[in-house]
């Protein structure tokens, strides 16, 4: 008799943030993925693209100052060649945080724009922030809020 073991290599901490951002999707404008500007691709999760198919999306090129120039304008090319607003960002001295806050208004501006009409003035706008482990998540939120407040592992 064949002794059979299933593998399971999707770790439960995964599975449950797979489901907590399925469910919190419905109350989000704007998904930003930050991937580290060094290796793009393989700083993506590829299930986030089917998850999150239906929702505004920007490209966050974090850590783009340990990242090489023509390397990063490369990949800044293939982005918006994908119709991705993408942003390089440092998250460690702030560079690029400004620009995130401007391209989140431009991808809104629509809704933006038909909420004004509508006479609703100051509609907040909520993001979701992903990114793979290491991604540099912690560090974005804690500058762009201008707080401590995510742990940042070092």
């Amino acid at each position: 008799m064949e002794n059979s073991t299933n593998i399971n290599w999707y770790p439960g901490h995964m599975a449950k943030t797979k489901r907590e951002i399925q469910e919190d999707l419905k109350l989000i404008d704007v998904v930003i993925e930050i991937l580290d500007a060094r290796i793009p691709i393989s700083s993506q999760n590829p299930d986030i693209k089917s998850i999150i198919s239906r929702k505004k999306k920007i490209i966050l090129l974090n850590k783009c100052d340990l990242a090489d120039d023509k390397e990063t304008r490369k990949w800044q090319e293939y982005f918006k060649s994908q119709k991705q607003p993408v942003v390089l960002v440092n998250s460690n001295d702030g560079k690029g945080i400004n620009e995130v806050i401007t391209k989140i208004e431009e991808v809104m501006k629509e809704e933006i724009e038909a909420g004004i009409q509508k006479g609703r003035v100051g509609k907040i706008i909520r993001v979701l922030i992903l990114g793979i482990p290491n991604v540099g998540k912690s560090s974005f939120i804690n500058r762009a809020s201008k707080r401590t407040t995510a742990k940042v592992r070092k």
